[in-house]
């Protein structure tokens, strides 16, 4: 009896599941049906098969659900089997609990498996049986589909498409990686607009889940920055001739479009292209004596225009042009530094390699190359009065200048960085004669002031005041800004520079004068506020991080000449250091108290501040503005051997 008692409720337990499972069954009649009976394999499960089942409002619509279950089923094995077997993708995913990070994946590989061939080709037609019924449900008075297909799935094909899947994915991860290099090597504005385009197409083959999504964006990111970097060189090649060249990264590229040209004086203009220089033709007849000539030459970049002006005389005669190559690659050289024997002069090469002496008497000549990396090289030219002499020059790279420095890389240890002794004692390898390649990291500007006050690798160009001079005094031989405490002239750069509140950031220049006065600052449109900012007070640096947080740095008097400074602010565990080196050494760090908290408006090179600190008399040349991070003493120490 004890026994019996027990089981009763077991037993009423399962007739009331029994007579719930009929009484939902009986919810509906079949009024129509493909077979007498339901196969027994419908919602069985089968070795190598998949029986799936769907319904729907009419047979084609069920017909339709079915299929797209068979493919949701085979891409959700594939994905199982894959996050199974795969550590290193799963991995990936950095966010969440370890279910999440399964989940994400398989969501991911989902999307992507969709798109196999394979999946493509399912159809109807490859099932192995299949039974339908027409249903009517009392309940609702509704009419409904029952489909089911048995799909032939076996082990065989499971492992073909895992391993087409792992295919597929490697090549997508091999093309996110030539993306990423191709980006060194764009030839043309048009090469990036196709990039683009091509970027927009292959960010459709990931899910918004997989990491690689968020990296392909900031590839095409990247890609569209390519249009702020471009740059535009040009030289006056002769009376009525300019002669305009296109650069990326000190790169020449090239374009299939025809600029708009304008002039304030010119008429009967012409363009035409030699190779990826652009030759521009013009009438000066009515235009000045003077250097206020213009021709204006504006390029399509993407969305954006490239727009610079073109200085030309009119009485100009050019007397010896040429271009200085590497002697191994037949490249331009860029900044080569080239002196005339006799006579002294001495020119500097632009990004494209090209230099020009102006207005020479007749005589033979002689034409001395240097560089940084290569050994120097010379070369004879005639020049006749009145006539233009042509004169290329290949320079050998200096293989010895590699193999020491490697030598004595490997031979030095790592140190920490000390006050007073230089930033580095190893170097990286060469970065090459452009110090514009030398720690792009992070670089948001950098003016060389070579008669523009345009950055190199953005669309910022500072608006003169007062009437800032260009100078060939400088120290690699180029152009240097000029500013007076007389007329209080200054540059004024009407954008955020730095990121805000201002922790991490780092500017470079080098400065000739340490007269007391304002060097930079930052101002955010307030009255009376400008910070951070540095300033020379009593013949030292000093740097205000906001009003009342304001300390001097100590380091030797420093004379007259030229000097490379860097001022870094590094933000860690709630410390605010700042550093200033000078001439590549690290010479003091102070500990302030915070950061500017508000957003800048405009940065100021030299002059008055307007909080009130008095204009400078100084020249700066190179300046650089590394926005969100502060450079190691070896990055300060590359960039000083690189510009120097």
């Amino acid at each position: 009896m004890k026994t019996i008692l027990k089981l009763f409720p077991v037993f009423l337990l399962s007739v009331s599941f029994a007579i719930s499972a009929q009484a939902q069954k009986q919810d509906y009649k079949v009024v129509d049906a493909s077979a007498k009976r339901m196969p027994e394999w419908v919602n069985a499960v089968e070795r190598d098969y998949l029986n799936v089942t769907a319904t729907a409002g009419d047979i084609e619509e069920a017909k339709a659900a079915v299929i797209e279950n068979v493919k949701k089923q085979i891409a959700q094995s594939i994905a199982t089997r894959i996050v199974a077997e795969s550590n290193l993708s799963t991995s990936a995913i950095q966010t969440g609990d370890s279910f999440n990070k399964t989940q994400s994946l398989e969501s991911s590989i989902l999307s992507r498996t969709a798109k196999l061939p394979f999946i493509g080709e399912i159809s109807l037609s490859k099932a192995s049986d299949y039974y339908w019924e027409k249903r009517y449900y009392r309940s609702s008075g509704r009419y409904e589909y029952f489909y089911a297909v048995k799909y032939p799935f076996s082990e065989f094909e499971m492992k073909k498409l895992v391993t087409e899947y792992q295919e597929h994915d490697k090549e997508l991860n091999d093309r996110i990686a030539e993306y990423q290099s191709n980006i060194d090597f764009i030839a043309s504005i048009e090469e990036i607009g196709e990039t683009l385009n091509s970027l927009r197409v292959f960010l459709s083959e990931f899910d918004t889940q997989d990491p690689r999504y968020n990296l392909v964006q900031g590839i095409a990111n990247r890609y569209r920055q390519l249009y702020d970097q471009i740059t535009v060189d040009w030289f006056q090649e002769k009376k009525g001739v300019a002669v305009v060249n296109l650069s990326l990264a000190g790169r020449n590229i090239s374009t299939s479009q025809r600029p708009q040209v304008k002039s304030n004086c010119a008429s009967q203009i012409s363009t035409s292209y030699i190779g990826n220089s652009l030759v521009i033709e013009y009438n000066d007849e009515y235009c000045y004596d003077d250097d206020q000539n213009w021709l204006e030459v504006r390029f399509r970049a993407g969305n954006k225009y490239i727009t610079e002006k073109i200085y030309f005389r009119n009485n100009v005669d050019i007397s010896l042009t040429g271009i200085v190559s590497d002697a191994s690659t037949g490249q331009p050289v860029a900044y080569a530094r080239i002196t005339l024997i006799p006579g002294g002069k001495t020119v500097t090469t632009s990004r494209n390699g090209l230099y020009v002496f102006n207005d020479l008497p007749s005589g033979n000549y002689s034409l001395q190359a240097t560089a940084h990396g290569y050994l120097a090289s010379e070369t004879a030219a005639q020049v006749h009065s009145g006539s233009t002499t042509r004169t290329d020059i290949s320079i050998m790279p200096d293989g010895t200048a590699g193999k020491e420095q490697h030598t004595a890389t490997q031979q030095q240890k790592e140190e920490p960085a000390v006050t007073g002794k230089p930033a580095v004692q190893s170097q990286e390898p060469d970065p090459g004669p452009d110090p514009l390649n030398t720690v792009r990291n992070g670089l948001a500007a950098y003016f060389r002031f070579n008669n523009t006050t345009r950055s190199e690798v953005s669309a910022i160009q500072g608006n003169p005041v007062n009437a800032p001079q260009y100078t060939t005094d400088s120290k690699d031989g180029t152009q240097a800004i000029a500013v007076s405490s007389i007329d209080g002239s200054q540059l004024s750069f009407p954008k955020q520079l730095i990121a805000y509140p201002s922790g991490n950031y780092s500017i470079t220049f080098w400065m000739k004068g340490f007269s007391n006065g304002h060097i930079w600052s930052f101002a955010n449109g307030n009255y009376n506020q400008n910070y951070p900012k540095l300033v020379i007070s009593e013949g030292k640096f000093r740097l205000y991080n906001f009003r009342f947080d304001r300390k001097s740095f100590n380091h030797p008097d420093l004379d007259y000449g030229w000097h490379f400074i860097a001022i870094t602010m590094r933000t860690a565990d709630g410390r605010h250091i700042a550093s200033l080196y000078i001439d590549g050494v690290l010479t003091d760090s102070i500990q302030l108290d915070g950061t500017s908290q508000e957003a800048a408006t405009k940065f100021l090179l030299g002059g008055a501040s307007e909080s009130g600190d008095n204009a400078i008399d100084a020249c700066f040349d190179n300046l650089r503005v590394y926005s969100s991070r502060a450079l190691s003493d070896q990055e300060v120490a590359r960039i000083y051997m690189s510009e120097k």
